[in-house]
This record gives structure tokens, sequence and C-alpha cells, in this order.
């Protein structure tokens, strides 16, 4: 952790740039000034990077490094750092499925990683999907909120190893994630009710005539907030922890630029707060899987049963 901090400062610290050399210039030769290109008293053109108020050459202004940390670059030889760590994500919770089988070993009870996996799959399975779609239909829905949950929360983690990236702060792969939660919402309705019934449902019992040229459209707007609140929520919260983290420790080359001692007393404090953030981005890493799983069992519910 300490190692990641420590590369994270070097990253972020602008870089000094000395003064070239100015070789000496002859006195230049007095030269009549051209009527056209050419007028006494002419304003010169200014310094660059001084009159413009842009920051020198070899100097990076802090919205530049901070930005630097959370968008995407390429790595590896892919033009993407996010697809990157979005397919070793994928493949992460594939291998741990796969472990997790392996391990009950021809038992009933599971041993090591499989008794971990166990229990985070009956609590989405008991508390999550059941109590939201019902039991027949929670049972059916339960492999794709364990997929939700561990993707979303392995994609996390690996943003917090050195030289990782989150996928999940990536709006495209959040957007992917609540098309498919999307899809999802209007299969547990239309294979229930078929097509029509499906929208059909959407109107609540008893709704007055006069009502329906409003409530029609504001229902079938529903229908597209619903992921659009799933992709936002998750991208913004997943951005947000590296975002807090590097201005935290970009605080240090800030304040060392005025004075080395103000760089030298706000260290201590800018790494105790980012270890800190750290800390609490793990947390936040399961708590965001598991809102993301909940809301997504809690809108299929609605179409499932739209009478509850």
């Amino acid at each position: 952790m300490s190692a990641l901090l420590l590369v994270l400062l070097l990253q972020a610290a602008p870089a000094e740039v000395a003064p070239a050399p100015v070789a000496p210039s002859p006195a230049p030769a007095q030269a009549t000034p051209h009527p056209v290109t050419e007028a006494p008293g002419a304003a010169q053109p200014a310094a660059e990077g001084h009159a413009t108020g842009e920051p020198a050459a070899g100097h990076d202004d802090p919205a530049t490094v901070i930005m630097h940390h959370v968008t995407d670059v390429p790595f590896l030889g892919m033009p993407s750092k996010h697809t990157v760590f979005f397919l070793l994500a994928a493949l992460l919770v594939i291998a741990g499925a796969r472990l997790a089988v392996r391990s009950y070993g021809g038992g009933t009870v599971p041993r090591g990683v499989g008794a971990a996996v166990e229990g985070l799959v009956l609590f989405i399975r008991d508390q999550i999907a059941e109590p939201n779609i019902g039991h027949a239909d929670g049972r059916k829905f339960t492999p794709l909120l364990c997929s939700f949950f561990f993707f979303i929360l392995v994609a996390a983690l690996l943003g917090l190893m050195p030289f990782a990236s989150t996928s999940t702060g990536n709006l495209a792969v959040t957007m992917g994630l609540a098309l498919v939660s999307f899809a999802a919402q209007q299969y547990a309705g239309i294979s229930k009710y078929g097509i029509v019934g499906h929208f059909h449902n959407l109107i609540p019992p008893g709704l007055p005539a006069w009502l329906l040229p409003i409530m029609v459209p504001v229902e079938i707007l529903s229908m597209f907030t619903k992921p659009f609140a799933l992709m936002i929520r998750l991208f913004a919260n997943m951005l947000a922890g590296h975002m807090v983290v590097t201005t935290l420790l970009l605080l240090i080359a800030l304040m060392g630029q005025s004075s080395w001692v103000g760089g030298a007393l706000m260290a201590p404090v800018s790494i105790g707060l980012a270890l800190f953030i750290m800390l609490l981005e793990i947390l936040v890493a399961f708590i965001q899987a598991y809102i993301f799983t909940l809301l997504s069992a809690i809108f299929i519910g609605m179409y499932a049963h739209p009478s509850h």
C-alpha cells in the first residue's frame, strides 16, 4: 500500500524544467520599418506561456494530473486499460466459480473458496432475489444477480491494486451492465404476461381514462430511467474514490511548489487521508456490488409481479 502511494505521488509531482541558457546575441542592426508588416512602436508578441496564462512546457496543471490517473489510457499494447482489467475481472470471476465447484470434492460440504462463495450465493438468493422477485422467479434470476455482484466486486477490488484500473469506472462498462439488467427486467414481464400484457401492466389498475395520456409516457420513460440510474450510480461511485485519492496526494506537490516546508508538512496528512480513503474503497466495493444487485432484483420484481 505504501509503495502504491509513493508511486502515485511521484507520478503526480510536476516536473521541474531548468531554464535553458541564453546565448548572448549581437546588437540588432538598425532597420527601416516596413510600411505594411512592421510599424514603429508595434507591440511585440508576448512570451509563450506567460501572457496567455498557460503553464510552461514541461509543467502539468492539477486537472491534467488528476484526469491522467482516472481516465482510460493504452495499456500492454491494448488501446484501453479498462478493457484489459474488464477481461481480467471476468476471467477471475469464472476461475473463482470453477474453483468453488471443485471445492466440493464429491461431497456436500464445500471447503476453502467454495465455502466463501457459497455463503455469498446463499445470501444473494435468500436475502435479495427471493424477497424481491419471488420464490420461483427469484431462483431463476439468482445466477444473473450473482454474476452482477461478483463481477462488480472483483472489478472494484482490482482497481485498488498498483498500476491497475477500475473497469467499472468507465461509463461504457456500467452502461453494458445496466443494459443487461434492463433486458432481464423486460424478459421478466414479457415471459409471464406476453408483450401486450407486459405493457398493459405498466398502467396502474383503476386509473381514470383522462390520466392515460399523462401516465403512459411517464411509465414508458420510467422503463429507461431505471437502467440509467444503475449506470450513473455505479460509474460515479467508482470514479469518485480514485479522484479523491489522487487529489489528496497531489496536495503534497502543490504545497511543495511554494515551499519545501509546506510540502513536508502536507505529506503525512495527505498520505494518511489517502490511506483512509483506500481502505474505505474496499468497503465501497462491497456496498456498490450489493446496491447494484439489490436494485436490479427490485426492478425485475416490479415487472415480474406488477400487482405488488
